[in-house]
């Protein structure tokens, strides 16, 4: 993982305290931490519960030079997950949180491939995980590096936590060619990361939906030093509006916005957008990373192929020991089409529909059409019982009983099959991803209504 021939060049940088860790510093630490993993695993798991710190990047790259997979976790996860992870998946070693490891007794091996995990849902919550070999891991680092053109000089800052694939891209691919990773548990709003990016030259940033529509209500002009040229967005459809806007922002300093597309099942990158096809293609997420192709299939969902497509997942200890079963071909679960520079539009998720009254609805497409209302509200979509349940962070008062109005009238049906709640802040996983099932679990409950009880039924 580590770039050879940069021995002296500064591969981490503590912001917190400003400690820099050279790559041949870096060698040594790993090195010493991958003999004493190998001992302790002894052929098996690990945990690893991942901080933006030196320490869990040492954890990290160590796991992967010793050979013992290593699933990476939120270090926020509460005490009962932790347990029932630890019982599902019987790791024989615990990093990063005071927490025992499983008993000891004999538990089935995991497969020779097999190097890293990772949540499906990105906040680790879920006891699904992707399996990913070392080859693919080092496949896709490699591939986002060329894509982004990314090179020694860069200095790229933790702006999302490493156990969510795109944050661990970031420091895959900057270390893959020699570059700098500025670490910081700083909020991508506060003083404290700013001043860090300030002080040690960032010149990029790494930005899920939610983080642009954050920046977007403040100044990143004025916010970012005059290095950092270069913006990343995946983790979900941007508005096209912003894209623009964002174009905008990097064009007037130099610099170029990226709008890419990924699963946690490719390791993370599947398609980046040229800098140059922004902005008159604003919507489209690009062309497959080197060494992946894309295609669409008869029913319309897009199909990758590649080098860093899963193994497969994993539910308990068992499954760790499972080979390869998709050979390289992932079926995303996304709906899209190919234009004719082969490049991707995603149009919605396959299975993300509701029915109201017998029509059959995508709910990405509503609440892509919702976002391009007055005020662009921040929405949320899911599906009720023959009703479409829509949920508004924040806004006008009025906002839900006008919006019911419109949605009602766009899609054509009667207004009793549409619902439109405010809320005080949707449900979001660490990625900054909305959290649908903990959007329906807290409605089912009654809790989101907690927040917020204007439910729009006039």
């Amino acid at each position: 993982m580590l770039a050879a021939g940069r021995a002296d060049a500064i591969a981490l940088i503590d912001a917190a305290t400003g400690a820099m860790v050279r790559y041949d510093e870096l060698a040594a630490r790993v090195a010493t931490a991958a003999a004493a993993l190998a001992a302790r695993a002894a052929g098996g798991v690990a945990f690893l519960f991942c901080k933006n710190d030196v320490a869990t990047i040492v954890d990290y790259l160590a796991a992967l030079t010793a050979g013992v997979p290593v699933v990476l976790l939120d270090p926020r996860l509460d005490a009962d997950t932790v347990a029932a992870l630890i019982a599902r998946y019987q790791p024989e070693v615990v990093l990063g949180r005071d927490v025992a490891s499983a008993p000891v007794g004999p538990r089935p091996a995991p497969h020779p491939a097999l190097a890293l995990m990772l949540s499906t849902s990105g906040s680790t919550g879920s006891p699904r995980l992707v399996r990913l070999s070392q080859a693919a891991v080092l496949a896709n680092a490699r591939s986002i590096a060329a894509a982004l053109g990314l090179g020694p000089a860069d200095v790229a800052p933790t702006s999302l936590p490493l156990h969510y694939s795109y944050g661990l891209s970031v420091v895959n691919s900057h270390l893959a060619v020699g570059a700098t990773v500025l670490l910081t548990d700083a909020g991508l709003v506060s003083d404290e990361f700013w001043r860090a990016c300030r002080d040690h030259g960032a010149t990029s940033l790494a930005g899920v939906p939610y983080s642009y529509q954050m920046l977007r209500r403040l100044d990143l002009g004025k916010l970012a030093p005059p290095s950092l040229r270069t913006l990343t967005q995946a983790g979900g459809r941007l508005d096209p509006a912003l894209v623009r806007h964002f174009h905008g922002v990097a064009a007037a300093r130099g610099g170029r916005l990226f709008v890419m597309y990924g699963q946690t099942e490719a390791t993370a990158r599947i398609s980046v957008l040229a800098a140059d096809d922004l902005p008159a293609h604003a919507g489209a997420v690009g062309q497959a990373v080197p060494g992946g192709a894309l295609a669409i299939d008869a029913s319309g969902e897009v199909i990758y192929r590649g080098p860093n497509v899963m193994m497969g997942y994993a539910e308990d200890r068992a499954d760790l020991a499972r080979g390869d079963e998709l050979g390289g071909e992932l079926r995303t679960g996304d709906l899209g089409r190919l234009d004719e520079a082969g490049r991707l539009w995603i149009t919605g998720r396959a299975k993300r529909i509701a029915k109201v009254f017998g029509l059959r609805v995508n709910l990405d497409e509503i609440e892509a059409w919702l976002r391009g209302q007055p005020d662009a509200p921040v929405v949320a979509a899911i599906a009720g019982d023959d009703k479409l349940r829509v949920f508004v962070e924040g806004g006008a008062p009025d906002a839900p009983a006008a919006l019911r109005r419109a949605l009602a009238a766009h899609i054509g049906v009667h207004a009793t099959g549409v619902e439109v709640r405010a809320v005080a802040a949707l449900p979001r996983l660490a990625s900054g991803k909305i959290d649908y099932p903990a959007l329906e679990t807290s409605t089912s409950t009654g809790a989101i209504a907690a927040s917020d009880g204007a439910n729009s039924s006039s």
